[in-house]
């Protein structure tokens, strides 16, 4: 398949290159295949294929196993799945509002991911060396696995749709303010990447504990 450099972006299944609609009043798809649908696919499916990790994961264990807590302060596979809701839901209103004012993308180019957000995707991937802080705001707040699992899937939902949203636009020309570190700014389309490696982060994390408790 063909890579585009320095994204992580696949050339598009025909399914989800269909699911993606350009807004309709852009005529310029018309004449060529835009790489960023290419970017946007791949973020698509980055969640879709987390969403089905996830189910994996949790497929024939019990309760105990997912609330199990395998050392003091640590997290169970239900407070890392309640983890990645809080955050998606903590960056998602600002992100919808910066891309209703996103303008169109006029050229058939890559979108950009900035430097800012290229730090924070290297150093979230896993396996990771680097633990950050988590601020109460995206801290767990459910312990109870069924409550977990429920606010995780609405979660993708609504980020699968934020995503289909930016479609033909510029996102990366469009920034949002960190709602965890105040300071940092970072342009939608990354993000949109930061959240996809957020969740490799945190599932790879729950694999970890469910060997451990093996």
């Amino acid at each position: 398949m063909r890579m585009l450099a320095g994204t992580g972006a696949r050339t598009a299944s025909p399914e989800l290159r269909a699911a993606i609609q350009y807004p309709a009043n852009d005529h310029t798809q018309d004449h060529a295949e835009r790489i960023s649908i290419e970017q946007l696919t791949s973020l698509l499916e980055q969640i879709h294929n987390a969403t089905r990790d996830a189910k994996n994961l949790i497929l024939g264990r019990s309760q105990a196993d997912l609330t199990a807590r395998i050392e003091s302060g640590s997290w169970s596979v239900a407070e890392c799945l309640d983890h990645l809701a809080q955050t998606t839901r903590a960056f998602l209103p600002a992100i919808s509002e910066a891309i209703g004012t996103a303008p169109n993308l006029k050229t058939n180019r890559q979108l950009r991911t900035g430097t800012m957000a290229r730090l924070f995707i290297r150093n979230l991937e896993p396996p990771y060396r680097i633990r950050f802080k988590v601020l109460t705001q995206i801290a767990p707040q459910q312990q109870d696995f069924e409550a977990a699992w429920k606010g995780f899937l609405e979660s993708q939902s609504e980020l699968l749709s934020t995503v289909h949203s930016a479609a033909g636009l510029a996102i990366d020309r469009v920034k949002i303010k960190s709602p965890v570190y105040a300071r940092i700014r970072y342009n939608v389309y990354g993000a949109l990447r930061i959240l996809a490696t957020h969740q490799r982060r945190h599932l790879w994390q729950a694999k970890g504990i469910l060997k451990a408790l093996d």
